[in-house]
């Protein structure tokens, strides 16, 4: 004789609570890794990076600002080399849409997607 059995709503209850509890603890490890992570946001006008150059699959250089001083690094996988130091009036500014001039290319740019085109 094969007895038929039934599947109940109870059935259902104990996975759906378990699974209910495993989404609230990560939830709230998300929610404290988040807070943590604020906590120790460093302060970005001491030292940041300006700008940086591919040199090849693995090379680069870096222009980053260190208080007002900017060194130019050579990275690669294995070390990080200072190749320059500027300060005062050697230090490179980035060049952005707002401070380029006439004849620069990101003023052009800038003309065009404004719809200026008078080139």
């Amino acid at each position: 004789m094969r007895q038929t059995e039934l599947i109940s709503s109870s059935d259902f209850l104990g996975p759906s609570l378990a699974l209910l509890v495993v989404l609230v603890i990560f939830m709230i490890c998300v929610w404290a890794i988040k807070l943590l992570q604020k906590q120790t946001v460093h302060d970005n006008d001491r030292l940041r990076i300006v700008s940086g150059l591919s040199l090849g699959m693995r090379e680069r250089l870096v222009l980053v600002q260190a208080g007002k001083k900017q060194l130019i690094l050579g990275v690669t996988p294995s070390r990080i080399d200072m190749l320059c130091v500027l300060e005062g009036d050697d230090c490179l500014q980035k060049i952005t849409f707002e401070s380029a001039p006439e004849n620069s290319f990101a003023y052009k740019l800038k003309q065009v997607m404004k719809g200026k085109n008078h080139a």
